[in-house]
C-alpha cells in the first residue's frame, strides 16, 4: 500500500477494531510523539468510535480530540476513509 492509499484506510486489529498508530495521530494534530504521549498521559487526548446504524449502516464515525482541535473520520466497513474533517471547537464540542 502507499502513503497515498494509507492515507485513505484505517486498519483493523485482530480484534476487529480500528487502530490509528500514534504516529499517524501525531502528525496529524502536528506534534511529535513526545508531545503526544505527554499529553496521553495528562489525560488531554480523547476518542470515541460511533458505529451507524440505519442508512449509515457499516459506518464508522472515529473522532479524536486534543485540546480544542478535532480530527474526525467517517470509515466504510472495509476500512476505506469516506470523510476526513479537522476541525477547531468549542468546549461544548460544537465546530467554529
Amino acid at each position: 500500500m502507499t502513503a497515498d492509499q494509507t492515507a485513505l484506510f484505517i486498519e483493523r486489529n485482530e480484534d476487529g477494531e480500528f487502530e490509528i498508530g500514534a504516529e499517524r495521530l501525531a502528525r496529524r494534530f502536528g506534534l511529535n510523539l513526545d508531545d503526544l504521549h505527554a499529553k496521553t498521559a495528562r489525560g488531554l487526548v480523547r476518542s470515541s468510535v460511533e458505529r451507524g446504524d440505519g442508512e449509515d449502516a457499516g459506518r464508522w464515525r472515529l473522532s479524536f480530540r486534543i485540546g480544542n482541535r478535532r480530527w474526525r473520520l467517517t470509515v466504510r466497513e472495509d476500512g476505506r476513509v469516506e470523510d476526513d474533517e479537522f476541525s477547531i471547537v468549542s468546549s461544548g464540542g460544537r465546530s467554529l
